[in-house]
């Protein structure tokens, strides 16, 4: 009896057991991926603003909701950003980084766990790389920082933005470091300057934007790599390739047929002043000591007080030749050895402002000593318009021959009223504003004791009309 009911109590304990495991494997869920193809239906991009991203899709009837996901990359795994809806067949991503490249998938979700494959948003037969502040764009798109604005022998002018070149008026109060380099990775650094900010003034319609700067005293036909960064919103730009021009033509060593080159200069040894003509910064130096000898700034940050050497904004100008401490070993450096000069002769980067505001203002080169028995010349000189804003001040510039100057020994002229004007001709360059055009006249009567005078033209004084910019003079044989 008591064996009989042991059986029993075993075999109530297996039917108990039995009954447990039925009930667990009655519980378990399994993914068949039977939803696998039920997708959902043209998964697209709605729209975009600078800081948001919003992903579109057409509704399964047999999906429970969809997630839709942004990811950093087009194989990532992992989502940076989720979103479950049951309702709605679009969701709006906001706060995003303007310019942080995204990637964005949805798929459809069904009962027990159950969901569709990934849908991609596509860029024809890629998964679409999508910026905030510009919707789908190519794999290899670059986002640009940096614009190269102008490139002369021994100049390159950049304008830059962190805000798509579109709100750079408030930026101004920003502070950037700029660095030129000699190479690609940006290890051989050729100057930089470090949190400048102040230098900018607010944009109008009538003017370009204000972040510029121009680098000067470069070498020609040179290769140069600019990166900028923006220290206050801890920001950097792409690295962008620059090339100088090739210099011009050096005079020809023994001038004895036409079309030798008499006398040139591209004043690529003015290396400081504001760059009004491409409204952009440049740098300066501002004592007796800085001015008293020629030498370009190079490497880290070159600031220095002794020598007032820092940058300056595009109004910042002083005489090459005898103002504003300006010594003539300076002068020499800048190589207007055997120049002259009357009024205002300013230093800008890669060329000089000639003229003051309602006064006349000449630069006079070196006698043609080695014109010889020949009698005309050609004179070619690059020449733009003074401009402040929307106000202009030159229409017109004379180019003459003229001989019997005399000069101080920092190059003033010291008998302007007693010259001889052998000839002269009158050029209008009021077409040449914010850019250097090129004009030439044909000169008689030269002997080897002639100079060529390059000035405002007095019919302009009532009108203030008498400053003007120069660069590349060329005098040739005719």
């Amino acid at each position: 009896m008591k064996i009989l009911k042991n059986i029993q109590a075993i075999l109530l304990l297996f039917v108990c057991v039995s009954t447990l495991n039925s009930c667990e494997d009655k519980g378990e869920i399994t993914i068949t991926n039977k939803f696998a193809e039920d997708v959902p239906g043209n998964v697209q991009l709605l729209g975009y603003t600078s800081k948001s991203i919003t992903v579109a899709w057409d509704f399964n009837e047999k999906a429970t909701s969809y997630t839709v996901q942004l990811l950093a990359s087009a194989d990532a795994d992992n989502p940076l950003y989720t979103y479950t809806t049951s309702t709605e067949d679009y969701f709006e991503f906001s706060n995003l980084n303007a310019r942080t490249s995204y990637y964005a998938r949805v798929r459809a979700n069904f009962p027990y766990s159950e969901t569709s494959k990934w849908v991609y948003i596509m860029n024809n037969d890629s998964r679409a790389r999508i910026i905030p502040a510009y919707g789908i764009v190519d794999d290899d798109f670059e986002i640009t920082y940096i614009k190269l604005v102008n490139a002369s022998s021994s100049t390159v002018t950049a304008e830059w933005s962190f805000t798509d070149f579109l709100d750079m008026d408030s930026e101004i109060n920003n502070k950037f470091t700029l660095g030129l380099y000699k190479d690609a990775a940006c290890t051989d650094l050729y100057i930089s300057w470090e949190n400048i900010s102040g230098l900018f003034t607010v944009s109008t319609v009538s003017l370009p934007k204000p972040l510029r700067f121009t680098f000067s005293g470069l070498d020609a036909n040179t290769e140069y790599y600019l990166k900028i960064k923006d220290e206050t919103n801890k920001m950097e730009s792409n690295v962008l390739k620059v090339k100088t021009l090739a210099a011009i033509a050096a005079p020809s060593g023994n001038p004895s047929k036409a079309d030798d080159i008499l006398l040139s200069q591209d004043f690529s040894k003015f290396i400081h002043g504001g760059d009004i003509l491409f409204s952009a910064a440049g740098y300066t130096v501002s004592t007796a000591l800085g001015r008293g000898t020629w030498s370009p700034a190079t490497g880290a940050n070159p600031v220095k007080a002794d020598l007032g050497q820092n940058v300056c904004d595009l109004t910042t100008e002083f005489n090459v030749f005898d103002g504003g401490n300006v010594a003539t070993p300076y002068t020499v450096g800048t190589g207007m050895e055997n120049w002259g000069k009357n009024g205002n002769t300013s230093t800008r980067p890669g060329y000089i402002k000639i003229g003051g505001s309602g006064a006349v203002a000449a630069l006079y080169t070196p006698k043609l000593s080695k014109v010889g028995s020949f009698t005309s010349v050609t004179v070619s000189v690059k020449a733009a318009v003074y401009s402040e804003g929307a106000n202009n001040y030159c229409d017109n510039i004379k180019i003459e021959a003229i001989e019997g100057a005399t000069f101080s020994a920092k190059g003033a002229i010291s008998n302007l009223s007693s010259i001889t004007v052998k000839d002269s001709k009158t050029v209008n360059i009021a077409g040449s504003l914010h850019k250097f055009d090129e004009y030439s006249v044909t000169l008689n009567n030269i002997t080897p004791e002639t100079r060529i005078a390059i000035s405002s033209d007095p019919a302009g004084v009532s009108g203030n009309k008498t400053r003007f910019l120069l660069d590349d003079v060329i005098v040739k044989i005719k």
